[in-house]
């Protein structure tokens, strides 16, 4: 009796949990809520709106609200949409001593830091320390961490350290990249990745979440939708949505110019004209290096180093200046290259700020 009223009590608040992604993902990503706010942002007087938008800047450049910490750059996937498997960088791993330092500059900022993503290049499961790095988060009282994995490698091992450990919490959610319904479209996006394998890890992190009792890390099956893959979109969805918290469905993006295939599917309007990742999230490599996007796979616009600068050093030096003055005056000559051709703001950011950019 007691362990059916247990179950039936995790899957209530399973349910609210489900409720509140789906408020967030009408209130970020649909298209009628987007045009809402595009035709509100036209009637507000342009003073008053510039004024919230500096407001809003002079906040972010006090400390970046997200991170991108490139664990690890190996991935075992060979991606054709990704320019990830062609990167010139040397392949390697982050050091203990790296992460440490910027944990605990993080962690004096906590408060206005909303997402730590631990994965740039890579696949974070790969890296043999990631138990070690979630647990000196967890000392450091830092909440809000999550992973996006292909799951080949998200295995009983490391789903048992991470609840064993207590890290559920700290680690917040997974996203989980399944780009198809069938074993063949699956491996033709997913390229090199065992898709058995990957589709039983998504379902035992489900399975042991449950049987811990623990609401976290929410679990977020996720398809890239391309020409490849986007007649299993329904069933995608159809096969996650009774299983997983939420099933993210997104297009594509040209990763800053660097692949053009006419596979990919992007937005057919523009969501976005001014890139927010350089006013917001800061990317750094697996050596400490800071570069200016999480696109720029080969760090070819590289701003400073953990080694030698503090996080909020980098954050407000000249060249980010310079960058951002040149996003917002759409000094495109002036631009790096990577920049110049991106389609990833018109992908949409759900992080832009409603105060951010006014048509007319």
């Amino acid at each position: 009796m007691f362990i059916f009223f247990k179950n039936k009590l995790y899957d209530l608040i399973v349910s609210l949990y489900k409720i509140r992604h789906i408020g967030f993902e009408i209130y970020n990503r649909s298209i009628f809520v987007r045009n809402l706010k595009k035709n509100l942002k036209k009637i507000i007087p342009t003073k008053i709106f510039n004024y919230y938008q500096k407001k809003k800047i002079d906040k972010l450049l006090k400390f970046p609200e997200s991170f991108s910490i490139e664990t690890v750059n190996i991935c075992n996937a060979k991606c054709w949409f990704c320019p990830q498997p062609d990167h010139k960088r040397k392949k390697g791993y982050m050091k203990f001593d790296i992460f440490e330092k910027l944990v605990d500059e993080i962690a004096i900022h906590r408060n206005s830091v909303k997402n730590i993503a631990l994965f740039m290049d890579g696949d974070p499961t790969l890296h043999k320390e990631l138990i070690t790095f979630l647990k000196y988060a967890k000392k450091k009282k830092i909440k809000n961490i999550y992973l996006s994995s292909n799951m080949e490698f998200f295995n009983e091992k490391l789903i048992n350290q991470i609840f064993d450990n207590n890290l559920q919490g700290t680690l917040k959610f997974v996203i989980c990249s399944l780009d198809g319904v069938s074993e063949t479209v699956q491996q033709s996006n997913r390229i090199g990745v065992d898709t058995k394998k990957a589709y039983e890890n998504t379902i035992l992190l489900l399975k042991k979440r449950r049987e811990n009792f623990s609401f976290y890390p929410w679990i977020f099956p996720r398809m890239l939708i391309n020409e490849t893959n986007k007649h299993e979109e329904v069933g995608f969805y159809d096969h996650w949505k009774d299983k997983a918290d939420k099933v993210l469905r997104t297009t594509m993006h040209n990763w800053g110019g660097q692949i053009d295939d006419e596979k990919i599917h992007q937005n057919d309007t523009s969501f976005s004209s001014v890139c927010f990742f350089p006013f917001s999230q800061c990317f750094i490599q697996i050596d400490g290096s800071v570069r200016i996007c999480c696109l720029d796979v080969n760090g070819k616009n590289v701003f400073g180093n953990l080694e030698n600068s503090s996080v909020k050093e980098i954050w407000n030096n000249q060249n980010f200046e310079e960058l951002r003055k040149n996003l917002i005056e759409d000094n495109r000559e002036k631009l790096p290259e990577i920049c110049k051709n991106c389609t990833y703001p018109a992908k949409g950011q759900w992080t832009l700020p409603f105060f951010w950019e006014q048509k007319h």
